[in-house]
């Protein structure tokens, strides 16, 4: 689906030079040529990217710029300013209104095209990030699961799952539980950088449910890094009582009490080593599989990592 430009601009050449800059670029490209133009215009559906002229007919670029930071609907609209200064303190002041972006006239068209990308993929990325741990949420999840499959690059999906997570919040708390969850984002972060894997990207579901994405190559080693990394941290989460005893009570869902093991984590593992990922479903139905295994395991002592090594 094309994503959409609004160029608000009173110059109508460049309206036409920048319909021609987006041509077979993904873009639909609309114009305004005065601020109460684009004002109408943005009440109807709001566009991915606004492009603003600062100085425009009855309703100039600064007012309409602070009246789009003033409406919650249009408020994260991203917004790249054009203007023919180039001035350290004109930018400061745009940046200041609530600008995402400045350029300059004239302006190289790749350089252009590669400022809205940016822009729209950053407001992305924050509207689909996880509130608690600030890692993309299940739409850029997706979205990136997509772009991979896609592109026939070598993947590795992880998906990361605490076990006995809804007992800790119900003996702890949902504050301390919060705290855990933020804890293991600040762990998978840590341990990216020492991933011997390119293109790592780390996703947050929701609750305590992670992804990780990255080449097949090396996928064990970084399963083994993050559940012994789990390991390491997770007796730091219960009182001393409890780390001794090694388990917590609570009720089933029957309501009937009984002893649950401490947290560990499950990490299910599907890749396009052996299979055909051709769909983010299908991965997403290999890694649910994989994951209930894992956690109907008996007697299992810490956390656990499983590859899928079947073929279509």
């Amino acid at each position: 689906m094309n994503k959409t430009l609004l160029v608000a601009d009173d110059d109508k050449a460049f309206h036409r030079l920048i319909s021609r800059a987006f041509e077979g670029t993904g873009w639909k490209v609309e114009a305004a040529d005065d601020g109460m133009k684009a004002l109408e215009r943005l009440s109807d559906t709001p566009p991915d990217v606004i492009l603003l002229d600062l100085n425009m007919p009855r309703l100039d670029g600064r007012e309409l710029l602070a009246r789009i930071r003033g409406n919650p609907r249009l408020a994260m609209i991203p917004v790249i300013i054009v203007s023919g200064s180039d001035s350290p303190v004109e930018k400061a002041s745009q940046f200041g209104m609530g600008a995402d972006d400045f350029i300059s006239k004239p302006f190289d068209s790749v350089e252009l095209i590669s400022r809205v990308e940016g822009v729209s993929k950053r407001n992305r990325l924050i509207l689909a990030a996880n509130p608690l741990t600030f890692l993309p949420g299940g739409p850029a999840i997706e979205e990136e699961a997509a772009r991979r499959i896609k592109s026939g690059c070598d993947l590795a999906f992880f998906y990361l799952d605490l076990d006995n997570f809804k007992v800790y919040n119900d003996n702890y708390g949902y504050l301390n539980g919060d705290n855990v969850i933020k804890c293991v984002a600040g762990l998978l972060s840590d341990l990216r950088n020492d991933f011997e894997a390119e293109d790592v990207f780390l996703g947050h579901i929701g609750g305590d449910d992670f992804v990780l994405m990255a080449g097949f190559r090396g996928a064990e080693d970084i399963a083994r890094a993050v559940t012994a990394g789990f390991d390491a941290i997770a007796p730091g989460f219960y009182g001393a009582e409890d780390r001794a005893r090694g388990y917590l009570f609570s009720r089933d869902r029957l309501g009937i009490g009984r002893k649950f093991p401490l947290m560990t984590l499950s990490a299910a593992i599907a890749t396009n080593e052996r299979r055909r990922l051709d769909h983010y479903a299908k991965i997403v139905d290999i890694v649910s599989e994989i994951k209930k295994y894992l956690k109907g395991l008996k007697g299992r002592s810490g956390s656990l990592f499983l590859k899928d090594r079947r073929r279509d």
